[in-house]
């Protein structure tokens, strides 16, 4: 009899949790970004990697869109891991945006704030290789940082209306 009534407690308990409603906060979708709602103005040079990764989820300039984003990018190469005769067998990635998100009819700023992604990567045996990896690295690091920036400001304009 008891065993019954666990399996049941469990079963009701499955049922519960399943149906509650959570939904992540910070998940990024491509449904909640509309791209067409932003374009990205660049007040520094972000390299060739990172501008296209930028490019493949917001318009880049479209004289349409709701919004515009100010976008300062830095890109930060730190040796994780350095061998006894000097070298470097391990980077992280770390690319640092900075954003000012501004109205495109009034200019007025409504929300301004810091993203990082971050990647790592194994120095290979091959020159090639090594480039190939970092690339890599570049866009999953840059590919976190927009994800996080787009709803970060998604959330706040939610919020503000």
């Amino acid at each position: 009899m008891t065993k019954s009534i666990r399996v049941y407690i469990l079963f009701l308990l499955l049922i519960v949790l399943a149906n509650c409603g959570f939904q992540p906060i910070y998940k990024a979708t491509d449904s909640s970004l509309n791209i067409s709602d932003y374009s990205i103005k660049y007040k520094n040079d972000p390299g060739y990697i990172i501008k296209n990764k930028i490019q493949e989820m917001f318009n880049y300039s479209s004289s349409d869109s709701v919004y515009i984003i100010d976008l300062h990018t830095q890109q930060r190469d730190i040796p994780l891991i350095i061998n006894t005769n000097g070298t470097v067998s391990k980077y992280r990635v770390e690319i640092i945006m900075y954003f000012d998100v501004y109205e495109n009819d009034t200019d007025n700023k409504i929300y301004n704030d810091v993203v990082r992604g971050f990647a790592e990567y194994l120095v290979q045996t091959s020159e090639i290789q090594t480039s190939e990896k970092h690339k890599q690295a570049i866009e999953i690091a840059t590919q976190e940082s927009i994800q996080m920036m787009s709803t970060k400001i998604q959330s706040n304009i939610f919020q503000s209306q």
